[in-house]
């Protein structure tokens, strides 16, 4: 028996809201409202002002800042950019380096950068602006400690996370002690903290945090205020981590609905928690539900930041992701390959999102038996992330699991048995034994015992993740469906077919209701009931059966796969056993086969539901 394969990883938002407060501001009007007509009158007065003082005078120059940062508000970086850069400028000629509004328009510079996503350039300049601020300003100034936070960012979108940690926590408690906790900057910086405690496994301490935040938003600014529904975004997507998926979908509705009221349905916040909305319904079981969403984020983020942004490049990975998950995989391959060759472009090899991908389209591959490009990227997906996350991080924990069930397609017994040991164990350790990712695990772990013959041991662990699957998911969600079918098959392996039949009867009665009729899982699970027909010789069932298998992998994966060969060749046993038992029965002067009872025909159960 086959393993399940790995389900695809989506790509979700925390920090989706995130605006960096600009340090160089003489006169900061953080609530713009008529853009346009600021616009206007910032212009009139950088006339008037350098007709009065010259173009370089720190009068001017703070206008000019302040309308670089009504032109971020209003989306237009380049126009932005082109400021910031001759602020900082014109406060080195006139201020010198040292100055703190030289120093202050070199930050805003490098923030620009980065929101515009050129990182690299924005990375050098943070950096220089932390490190004169810290000498002249000190450790602890509020100007300081906003760059700190600013540099944090830049290099968690790098996936630099060992090097994120202590920024964050200086940029926190510098300004929790300064502001208070029910600062707007410091509950900021605490879902940013969150983000990144998440990131890392953390999740107790990412979810104290984040609610900490969100309930000060909403007592500070109300419900309806953009930083509160930001928090409340961050708070949900951890839930929906945690597997409270319940309240995830609470919580992530509001922020839904205050967005589109707030800030319309184009706008990149909006189009982030469709995103993640879509993200709770594919973890969820509601594909359904979950496909208008990622469609619309995706489309949306098209038009409005491009095809080549990160977040439209995530879009592409989540529909790829739900379309193999619901057998679509002509349409799954081009976008998994369009977001990563994007991501690498964008955010380089070795950026947590890149990696991501590159597991994705390895798992879509090993499901094509494409299994040479599938195991390179494996490989490249979990050296990347034990490199940069560390042996025990989820993302390792899952390129591991995934690699596994590469491992056993490919006959390499030892070293399959030897990575799932490994993915159990950190999976248990991190994220304890009841979650979801956690079951899965034991279930491709009890395969391997099932296949080494150790059936009491496997019975013992499926039973188990079975009863938390049917606990937490309900009878029809695919991963209790995907157990259930593993149970099926152990009960058939140790020859009790009384119990096995009804069982994956009912595993196949699920498939067809949730996936459809040539859903490959669907066919997967026909294709272990029409085996366990054939071992009860019902050889007419089980050859109806095989026939729909054949047909359905055929248009999936084509005449050369291997799955459609194992249905091809069951189908032909069936047959030929029907007939074998057809000629049996009739009597004896017209019978013409002899030979005997078939001997010989070996029935292939290949393939196995995708996890």
């Amino acid at each position: 028996m086959a393993f399940p394969r790995p389900r695809p990883k989506l790509s979700l938002n925390n920090k989706d809201a995130t605006r960096f407060k600009t340090q160089f501001s003489g006169n900061s009007n953080e609530a713009y409202e008529d853009l346009p007509g600021m616009v206007e009158a910032l212009n009139l007065q950088i006339r008037e002002m350098t007709e009065k003082h010259g173009h370089n005078h720190a009068k001017t120059l703070t206008i000019i800042n302040e309308l670089a940062s009504v032109y971020r508000e209003m989306s237009m970086s380049k126009e932005a950019l082109a400021l910031y850069q001759e602020v900082y400028v014109g406060c080195q000629r006139t201020l010198g380096d040292s100055h703190p509004y030289t120093l202050a328009s070199l930050s805003n510079l490098g923030t620009c950068l980065f929101e515009c996503n050129q990182l690299q350039e924005a990375r050098p300049l943070l950096e220089e602006t932390l490190n004169k601020q810290s000498m002249l300003r000190g450790e602890k100034h509020l100007e300081t400690l906003q760059t700190a936070h600013s540099l944090a960012l830049l290099l968690e979108e790098q996936g630099l996370l060992e090097q994120v940690e202590p920024l964050y926590v200086r940029a926190y408690e510098g300004q929790k002690s300064q502001l208070g906790s029910t600062s707007p900057v410091v509950m900021q910086t605490a879902v940013n903290l969150a983000g990144l405690k998440q990131a890392r496994g953390l999740l107790d301490e990412a979810e104290a945090l984040d609610r900490e935040a969100m309930q000060g938003c909403r007592e500070l600014l109300g419900t309806c205020n953009e930083q509160t529904l930001q928090s409340g975004n961050c708070l949900a997507r951890l839930l929906h981590e945690q597997g409270m998926l319940q309240e995830s979908e609470e919580l992530m509705l509001e922020v839904l609905e205050g967005r589109m009221k707030l800030l319309g349905e184009s706008d990149p916040a909006t189009l982030t928690t469709l995103n993640n909305l879509g993200g709770l319904y594919f973890t969820w079981g509601r594909w359904a539900e979950a496909e208008p969403h990622f469609f619309a984020a995706l489309e949306g983020r098209r038009a409005v930041l491009g095809r080549q942004d990160p977040a439209t490049l995530q879009s592409a990975n989540n529909l790829a992701a739900l379309f193999q998950a619901r057998g679509r995989l002509d349409k799954a391959e081009p976008l998994y390959r369009e977001s990563l060759a994007g991501r690498r472009s964008v955010l380089g090899d070795m950026h947590p999102d890149t990696l991501t991908s590159c597991s994705n389209l390895a798992s879509l591959l090993h499901t094509l038996n494409q299994l040479e490009e599938a195991e390179k990227l494996m490989n490249e997906a979990l050296n990347g992330r034990r490199s940069l996350l560390g042996n025990i991080h989820k993302d390792s924990l899952t390129s591991i699991n995934n690699l596994a069930g590469l491992m056993r397609t490919r006959g390499k017994h030892e070293e399959a048995e030897a990575l799932y040991e490994e993915a159990l164990r950190g999976r248990k350790d991190l994220l304890g034994n009841a979650h979801m990712d956690t079951l899965m695990t034991a279930n491709n772990y009890g395969l391997c015992l099932m296949n080494r013959g150790l059936l009491g041991e496997a019975e013992e662990m499926f039973q188990d993740v079975l009863e938390h699957c049917r606990e937490a998911l309900g009878e029809q969600h695919a991963y209790t469906l995907t157990v259930a079918n593993s149970l099926g098959s152990l009960l058939h392996e140790a020859e009790r077919l009384e119990e096995a039949e009804p069982l994956l009867r009912k595993v196949l009665t699920g498939l067809r209701e949730q996936l459809g009729e040539k859903h490959l899982d669907t066919l997967t699970g026909a294709n272990n009931l029409a085996v366990l027909l054939y071992s009860r010789e019902d050889y007419a069932q089980a050859t109806q059966i095989f026939q729909e298998v054949l047909a359905g992998r055929r248009v999936q994966l084509g005449e050369k796969h291997p799955d459609t060969m194992a249905a091809a060749r069951n189908l032909s046993a069936a047959q030929q056993a029907q007939r074998h038992l057809q000629e049996l029965v009739k009597p004896p002067e017209e019978a013409t086969w002899g030979g005997g009872l078939l001997a010989g025909c070996t029935v292939c159960n290949s393939g196995a539901l995708a996890v």
